[in-house]
């Protein structure tokens, strides 16, 4: 049985499709923390209550629409989903919507109402929206801007596209009854229509609660054709936004969607016109040379511009030969210049006048040597001979003493080494005496 391993990215990507898959579209309560700005100019915050706290951020692009000001301890509904930082494997609630909590029952039942629209299914059917449109059917009120950006992008990208205009009242106490009569009455219509959207214009949350009535949800959703909810600003949501068949940001996005197709379609037919035009002139211009060609007088300038080409040809050849020449040449000048100067430096003349120089050099050195070394040589010689001289057994001589030597030569130390009439020699300061041994005495002096 093998066990699956899996890698720190690949579980963190299985935990985020997690998250983002489920918790969005949430209302949550709770008290602001730890408010700071980042350095590039996005909002980090925590939402706290007593047993729990949650990472929040609001994107730098979404908080001017937030319309309060947040401060530390405040407690706030805010509106969002969850995502996960995968790097940092940090999860957080990213805020579109912010509201004082003390407005919090309407959201808490906007959210009761989406599960129960999400249980029974309402937010599940999405039927295509035709991609070229050719009649639009535009719930919306005649006098509004949404009307107006609508028309106006039409208009500018697209051709032959029909809009038909069923006023509504968007606002006010008889808005409910007056969207409702009209979605009803978009049933009854009998003819072909591609697309019905609903569109209303920019406001305030109260102006834009009307859409997520459950009645005018439900009667969206029972609208027999493809729906469009084109409903505020992009960061609001209603409920007609999830039972439509597509949201739209923006009654202007809505527009974009109707036309994309068609707008896309017209670029393509301008390309392929316009690569027909280049393809025919291309062809046209094959055959105008071919022409030019069977004239005698085009196929001498036509030969003589070659040669002229040729000519030209052969000269920027040479230039560049030229260049590469004096190039080579520079380069071999320099080498040869560094090579002199190595051959200077290791000539034999160079380096007999170096010898000869080290030579005078070790010669004073060597004589001052040995003149030093003679010296101390006789200094200690002289030293001793005197020692000698003053050991020497013939320095008692000066002192009137002799020295008396047997026929062998031997100083005599005892008349053991004479006998009569042996000759025998003694020296004394001033000369030699010989003389012969007449008699031999023993005892002391």
């Amino acid at each position: 049985m093998s066990i699956k391993i899996y890698t720190v990215s690949e579980i963190t990507q299985q935990i985020r499709d997690i998250l983002e898959g489920n918790f969005f579209g949430l209302w949550i309560k709770g008290e602001v923390s730890s408010l700071r700005m980042s350095s590039t100019g996005h909002l980090y915050f925590d939402l706290v209550d007593k047993n729990a706290t949650l990472h929040c951020l609001i994107f730098k692009n979404k908080i001017p629409t937030i319309g309060i000001e947040l401060k530390n301890g405040i407690e706030v509904i805010a509106f969002g989903s969850i995502g996960l930082y995968v790097k940092g494997g940090e999860y957080r609630l990213k805020v579109e919507h912010i509201q004082e909590a003390g407005i919090g029952k309407k959201f808490f039942d906007l959210e009761r109402l989406k599960k129960e629209f999400k249980a029974k299914g309402y937010f599940d059917r999405k039927r295509l929206i035709p991609p070229y449109p050719q009649k639009i059917l535009l719930l919306t009120s005649p006098t509004g801007a949404a009307v107006k950006d609508i028309i106006n992008i039409v208009k500018r990208r697209s051709f032959g596209m029909e809009i038909l205009i069923l006023p509504i009242t968007v606002q006010g106490d008889s808005a409910k009854a007056s969207i409702i009569e009209a979605l009803k009455l978009t049933n009854t219509i009998e003819e072909k229509i591609d697309v019905v959207v609903l569109a209303r214009g920019g406001g305030s949350n109260e102006d834009l609660w009307i859409f997520n009535d459950p009645d005018i949800a439900k009667a969206l959703f029972n609208v027999k054709f493809p729906t469009i909810s084109a409903i505020g600003h992009e960061t609001d949501t209603t409920l007609c936004d999830f039972v439509a068949d597509r949201r739209a940001e923006t009654p202007s996005a809505a527009a974009e969607i109707l036309t994309s197709s068609l707008e896309n379609l017209v670029e393509q037919i301008e390309f392929y016109k316009e690569n027909m035009k280049r393809s025919i002139n291309r062809v046209l211009n094959n055959k105008i040379q071919k022409l030019k060609l069977y004239s005698t007088k085009n196929i001498y300038l036509r030969l003589i511009n070659l040669m002229d080409n040729k000519i030209i040809y052969i000269d920027k050849l040479s230039d560049g030969m030229n260049s590469n020449i004096n190039e080579m040449l520079r380069v071999y000048d320099n080498r040869i210049k560094v090579s002199r100067e190595k051959i200077a430096g290791n000539s034999p003349s160079s380096k007999l006048n170096l010898l000869t120089q080290r030579t005078v050099h070790l010669k004073e050195k060597l004589q001052s040597a040995i003149a030093s070394i003679l010296s101390q040589k006789e200094t200690n010689l002289k030293m001793l001979g005197s020692k000698i001289n003053y050991l020497s057994p013939l320095s008692i001589l000066d002192k009137g003493y002799s020295i008396t030597l047997d026929k062998n030569g031997k100083p005599i130390k005892s008349i053991k080494q004479v006998e009569t009439n042996d000759a025998l020699e003694t020296l004394i300061k001033d000369g030699r005496i010989i003389s012969t041994v007449a008699e031999i005495k023993k005892g002391a002096l």
